[in-house]
């Protein structure tokens, strides 16, 4: 052991002065210098310091690592730098926590001139930290950390381990009075900086490390300050764990080194109170009467007054504790102003918020609506490319046989679509339920014109589309197949692709420029970049369309960064007396891009779908507007197909109403009609319609091909299946005198009725059983494989719409006479229990009650009937799949759905 006077210490401290712990005439040897963090902070040191790393150790290689203060020599090890007559006094590890001991022994044992060790490496063995004290003591070393970024001597220019001061020390690093120690390492370089802006420079700061064992604690630190002439206070960060400031603190207070300077604190880590394993720092832990309650009352006797206020700065001669960092540089002006001293300098710079980024979602009281700043170099860039990132990010992954838009509970069988329910989403328009599939959220009641005018556009279909459509229909082709031959036929419209690359136009500009609702005024360049991009000189007026959506948006209120960003486009192009090219599809986008600008910033959907969004909404109005029963006759759709800017934001739930039934709703029907489209959304991404639209997408091809997947995967088995509930209906009610079945008053005998139905079916299963088929032909929306089993059975999903159509005084003599036949078929013996009214009843009853009266009327024959049962399943999911193709389009990868060939099996 070196014979080094250790008073007042029981233990050896190598340092009197903290002006003297790092120098200018430090040598440093750093362990693993072309590790991953020493090889990039090693350099910054060295230039920092005015090269001061002699050499460098990387265990088994020799060569050098490039500075621009000079090639630092790397040995083989340490042995290997002393046989070559390198002297070093100061050694700094960044080796992994288990080589770090065998380091320091080799450090001790090879180089007699070492004075001190600086550690890295965090979350040693505390076994270890133990070996390490001992020869270190035994040797007459100092040791810093572990788990530090050393020390820094700014006064010399000198810094020694890690990054302390970051990339440009000198920036924050300035020579001044303050002595800083401090439990993180990152901190001590905050702390720094927040000190600058206040007139205050540093004389040394030591990141002393929060492993289990702080080597150069808080103790030894004092009593250098105390003896540094340099050094007038100290700032401290504490972190909970370990007795190391309540030794301190007792060492003053027995005077056994006369430390008489302020101090300022902030002892952080009151959450961690009942932690039983580290979250952090490995010894910030702690044990029994160390936590940071605990330490805030040591200091807090020792100063003699409580935390401190900026607002009521009180504090006293000894100093003071803080219960944030930002208060480091008010907390020191007030204790330097009580011990009549001055700060170092100019105070620069405040601490005040900055706010580089902002999305303005959230509506803020004045005082916390701070403006955005542009921030610094190389931080303004950065921000720049983090503001091209819109919307949200999906890992890509094989998505057969799974989704992120919809599952289904196996209890309830109540499938949700982006959470909600389809029993929720069945009470809302089709408008709202075609918005929340790709937005993931419901819109706002103001956006909800908006909407209906971008599908009402879309109604538009021009005749040579009829014709095709009726070629198919008079060569027998279901519902399904005829209008996927003209959705097919959409393929990558010029006029969607042109709209979706004036979405991703208008996204890129508004971000990469910092526009948003408050921008009043566009930069030049902003001018110039619309000008260059979108003008043309041209002297045809905008077709009267166009110009109808054009003062649509020069009238809206709606305060949305793309409308008022279009708005100024417009209004630039009428200044210059320029034409915007493509005008109606970049309207159309601007438009598209302010209703989903809310749930994009919120990182709802990814930028792709709503860039695409428009394709979407063509693609299900041209659904609707194809699938008009009787177009002959139907002046409603006649006035919707022309695509004449009338009344454009009407309701888009009431124009489908129109064009598939050939009549204006009541409010009833209407609310019929949503449960009708809403019911049958979605029944989960394993029904072969929803895999069929993701395996269109898994061959990558375009939105409207995976329309046209989901409808090929439909038919008379599913989605078709339907009629039969209608037609069982229409053979009970066949000799009924029923004018009206939302008249409760009917009068019918729905007993009777329904007693003569289950007597029928009672007889019929009898007899094919006594004939020995095991397979015969079953009543239709009754019984489920889920919900049965009990003595009355009931599907939730049914039962649920019964109940909201009965509090909306909604009568439905069918569904009646539906519940009354599943308990005459137990009363007559045909069920073991009384089965329930599945959910599939709900869609057949109302729909045939839509249809009642043209029916009985003969203005609509029973195929038609048929058609439009399935017309308005292909309808309903065609919204609901709408999310399931975004969803993998963001998510999925190309193929994913292919079946392996060893999942696959051949039968004989």
């Amino acid at each position: 052991m070196k014979h080094i006077n250790t008073k007042p210490f029981p233990y050896y401290v190598g340092v009197f002065s903290l002006e003297e712990m790092v120098n200018k005439d430090s040598k440093v040897c750093v362990i693993n210098i072309l590790g991953s963090e020493s090889r990039k902070v090693t350099p910054v040191s060295h230039t920092y310091s005015n090269g001061n790393v002699v050499a460098g150790v990387q265990y088994g290689r020799r060569g050098t690592l490039e500075t621009t203060n000079g090639d630092i020599p790397i040995f083989r090890s340490i042995r290997d730098v002393m046989n070559h007559g390198v002297f070093f006094d100061i050694g700094v590890i960044y080796l992994p926590p288990a080589a770090v001991a065998q380091a320091v022994a080799e450090l001790v044992t090879f180089n007699p001139n070492l004075k001190r060790i600086v550690i890295v490496t965090e979350k040693l063995a505390s076994r270890d930290s133990m070996y390490i004290r001992f020869i270190c003591q035994e040797a007459g070393v100092d040791v810093v950390g572990a788990n530090c970024l050393g020390v820094a001597n700014v006064w010399d220019h000198v810094r020694v381990g890690g990054a302390l001061g970051g990339d440009n020390p000198e920036e924050t690093l300035k020579p001044g009075s303050v002595a800083i120690h401090s439990n993180s390492g990152n901190f001590t370089t905050t702390i720094s900086e927040y000190l600058r802006t206040g007139g205050f420079g540093i004389s040394t700061a030591v990141s002393s490390g929060k492993d289990v064992y702080i080597h150069f604690a808080l103790p030894e630190f004092l009593f250098a300050a105390q003896n540094d002439p340099r050094t007038k206070a100290v700032a401290l960060y504490v972190e909970p764990g370990g007795y190391y400031e309540k030794v301190a603190l007792d060492f003053i207070k027995e005077r056994l080194f006369g430390f008489n300077k302020p101090i300022v604190v902030c002892v952080t880590g009151r959450w961690k109170k009942n932690l039983t394993r580290a979250c952090g720092h490995a010894g910030a832990l702690a044990g029994s009467g160390d936590d940071a309650e605990a330490k805030e009352n040591w200091f807090d006797d020792y100063f003699g007054v409580g935390v401190f206020d900026p607002n009521n700065p009180i504090v006293s001669k000894l100093g003071v504790r803080i219960s944030s960092i930002q208060d480091f540089p008010k907390a020191m002006a007030a204790v330097y102003a009580k011990i009549d001293e001055k700060p170092d300098f100019e105070s620069s710079g405040d601490l005040s918020l900055k706010l580089w980024i902002s999305d303005n979602r959230i509506k803020l009281p004045k005082e916390l609506d701070l403006p955005v700043v542009k921030a610094m170099e190389p931080y303004d860039k950065q921000i720049l490319e983090i503001n091209k990132n819109i919307g949200a990010k999906y890992l890509r992954q094989n998505m057969m046989d799974k989704s992120g838009a919809s599952r289904m509970d196996s209890h309830t069988q109540v499938t949700e679509l982006h959470g909600r329910t389809i029993l929720e989403l069945s009470q809302h328009s089709l408008e709202e339920n075609i918005f929340f599939t790709l937005a993931k959220v419901l819109p706002p009641k103001e956006d909800i014109p908006t909407i209906n005018m971008l599908l009402n556009t879309f109604l538009k279909v021009e005749p040579f589309q009829m014709d095709m459509l009726q070629i198919a229909k008079d060569n027998g082709a279901t519902p399904n197949a005829y209008l996927a031959s003209q959705i097919a036929a959409i393929g990558n419209k010029p006029m969607l692709a042109r709209a979706a690359n004036y979405s991703r136009w208008i996204i890129d500009t508004i971000r990469e420029n910092g526009i948003d609702e408050h921008t009043k005024e566009f930069s030049n360049s902003v001018q110039d970049i619309i000008t260059d991009f979108l003008f043309e000189k041209s002297k045809e007026d905008y077709d009267n369309f166009t110009s109808a959506i054009i003062k649509i948006i020069k009238d809206s209120k709606k305060d949305c960064a793309p409308v008022n960003f279009c708005k100024f486009v417009i209004e630039l192009a009428e200044t210059k007396k320029m034409k915007i090219k493509d005008a109606h599809e970049f309207m159309l986008a601007s438009i598209s891009m302010c209703i989903f600008w809310k749930p994009l910033l919120e990182k709802r959907l990814s930028r792709e779908t709503a860039e695409t969004a428009l394709t979407y909404f063509y693609c299900i109005s041209q659904i609707v507007s194809l699938s008009v029963t009787d177009k002959a006759k139907n002046k409603y759709w006649q006035k919707l197909v022309e695509g004449k800017p009338v009344n454009l934001s009407s309701s888009f739930s009431e124009n489908a109403f129109k064009i598939l039934f050939n009549r204006e709703p009541n409010e009833t029907e209407l609310t019929e009609f949503k449960y009708l489209i809403g019911l049958t959304l979605s029944n989960g991404p394993g029904t072969i319609s929803a895999k069929g639209a993701k395996e269109t997408v898994s061959a990558r091809n375009f939105i409207p091909t995976a329309f046209v997947g989901f409808m090929v995967n439909t038919g008379l088995a599913h989605g078709g299946n339907g009629y039969e509930a209608v037609e069982f209906l229409l053979d009970n009610f066949s000799n009924i005198d029923l004018k009206d079945p939302g008249d409760k008053n009917h009068k019918i005998n729905l007993t009777e009725l329904a007693n003569k139905a289950a007597k029928v079916f009672a007889e019929y299963k009898k007899l094919e059983k006594d004939t020995g088929k095991l397979e015969f032909k079953k009543i239709p929306c009754v019984n489920h494989p889920v919900f049965k089993g009990h003595d009355v059975n009931i599907d939730p999903r049914e039962d649920f719409v019964r109940k909201q159509m009965d509090e909306k005084g909604i009568y439905n003599i069918f569904l009646d006479f539906y519940h009354k036949v599943v308990v005459e078929l137990f009363n007559e013996g045909a069920t073991k229990n009384i089965f329930c009214v599945n959910v599939d009843a709900v869609l057949s009853v109302i729909t045939l009650k839509l249809v009642w009266e043209n029916l009985q009327s003969g203005k609509l024959e029973k195929s038609k009937v048929q058609d439009l049962v399935f017309i308005l399943f292909l309808i309903g999911r065609a919204i609901g799949v709408s999310a399931e193709i975004a969803d993998h389009r963001d998510r999925g990868t190309d193929m994913d759905c292919r079946t392996p060939q060893s999942q696959l099996h051949y039968v004989l």
